[in-house]
């Protein structure tokens, strides 16, 4: 113990009013692919409004997010990012655990992600149970990881 308080993140549905926050935080995702509009605040500001877009907080600061949608029977972590100043702060692991107990409790088998080859995530998702699919994927000449976690 190092006498510092353990911090506590508090993981909540997004409104509207987080859509700033959020953006801000998903300005780490963005790749120069034309289209590319993971990161754009109308984009976001459309999941948020279906529901998919949880906020991460520690002392009422948003540290990270993580969208949730489904898609073929399958519960898709479509977004998942944590702001630049938290990093290594173990921000991304809660989160993922959120998404699998969400699966859990919302009887679903199966939690898939992607993750484009320059994000560099492939390894924190493998130590996070997920195993890597054999085929890969492709986007705007982007090549990207398909992992799957079974419930």
């Amino acid at each position: 113990m190092d006498g510092r308080p353990e911090k506590v993140m508090n993981i909540r549905k997004a409104v509207l009013e987080d859509a700033e926050k959020i953006t801000e935080i998903a300005q780490v995702l963005y790749l120069d692919i034309p289209g590319f509009d993971w990161h754009q605040e109308d984009f976001i500001k459309k999941q948020v409004e279906r529901g998919e877009y949880y906020i991460g907080e520690e002392n009422g600061k948003a540290v990270g997010v993580i969208s949730l949608r489904e898609r073929n029977g399958m519960l898709y972590i479509e977004t998942l990012a944590k702001a630049q100043d938290v990093q290594l702060s173990g921000v991304g692991k809660r989160l993922v655990e959120f998404a699998k107990n969400f699966a859990r409790e919302n009887n679903f088998k199966i939690l898939r992600t992607t993750s484009f080859y320059e994000y560099g995530v492939k390894d924190f998702y493998i130590k996070n149970g997920f195993r890597l699919l054999p085929e890969s994927g492709e986007y705007g000449g982007h090549k990207f990881y398909r992992l799957e976690y079974e419930i």
